[in-house]
């Protein structure tokens, strides 16, 4: 589970918005408030909910920086 990886937070959660910044063609980063929020979830799921989130994010968002606050606005953070 994504709960037991921590460490790999920051990893994947930069892996899936440079995915999903091709995918979509944007240009979008997180912030690194935005990824201490992640390393902080519990995450009941696994990487494959982190990815969800990611996209989400990506393509919903209509800045550049994804932020903490926007992750706790818009999510179950």
């Amino acid at each position: 589970p994504l709960r037991d990886r921590k460490d790999d937070i920051s990893i994947l959660s930069n892996h899936f918005v440079d995915k999903f910044n091709k995918k979509y063609n944007r240009n979008k980063k997180l912030e690194k408030d935005a990824i201490k929020t992640l390393e902080h979830y519990k995450w009941p799921g696994n990487i494959r909910e982190l990815e969800n989130i990611i996209e989400r994010l990506i393509v919903i968002n209509n800045k550049d920086k994804i932020s903490k606050r926007f992750i706790e606005n818009t999510s179950r953070f």
